[in-house]
């Protein structure tokens, strides 16, 4: 089930410079209404660090340093694993960037999925960097959901008349 996208490189659309909106507001405006994950992964120690909303998403407690890769593997499905891990490789070794959708367990069980965009990044002395966001597809499953709810309320006020 888990998807995999390579060379996501593409043209450039602009940035906001081009209409007076900074950097800084960019991430505020796209993080404002869903739970939007940044992550580094230093390539030397191999050392995985998230932001808060990183946490969230895994549904994991927040701690300060390094996350727990354990911890963190244990919240991925099994299958996506494999994909995720290829993906990391492949985007430190050949120096590109990667787009993978796949499964995260909640605390109740069931799945939801979750969109990963990483890319490498130089870092002088170093192997470099690899660095990504991650976040939520929970507006897509509400959508739904509210369809379907207005649909049954439709239907059930039809039958009714």
């Amino acid at each position: 089930m888990p998807i995999r996208f390579d060379d996501t490189q593409r043209p450039s659309r602009g940035d906001g410079g081009d209409v007076g909106i900074s950097d800084r507001e960019i991430v505020q405006l796209v993080s404002a209404f869903r739970p939007f994950g940044l992550w580094r992964i230093d390539l030397d120690t191999g050392l995985f660090y998230g932001t808060r909303d990183i946490y969230g998403i895994f549904d994991m407690e927040y701690r300060e340093g390094p996350i727990n890769l354990v911890e963190f593997r244990d919240h991925l499905h099994p299958e996506d694993l494999p994909m995720l891990m290829e993906s990391f490789e492949q985007t430190s070794t050949q120096k590109q960037m990667h787009h993978n959708i796949y499964r995260v367990i909640k605390p109740c069980g069931e799945y939801k999925f979750v969109r990963t965009i990483g890319k490498f990044r130089e870092k002088e002395g170093t192997s470099g960097e690899i660095i990504g966001v991650t976040y939520e597809f929970f507006e897509r499953l509400r959508t739904a959901a509210f369809c379907e709810d207005t649909e049954l309320t439709a239907s059930s006020q039809a039958t009714e008349n």
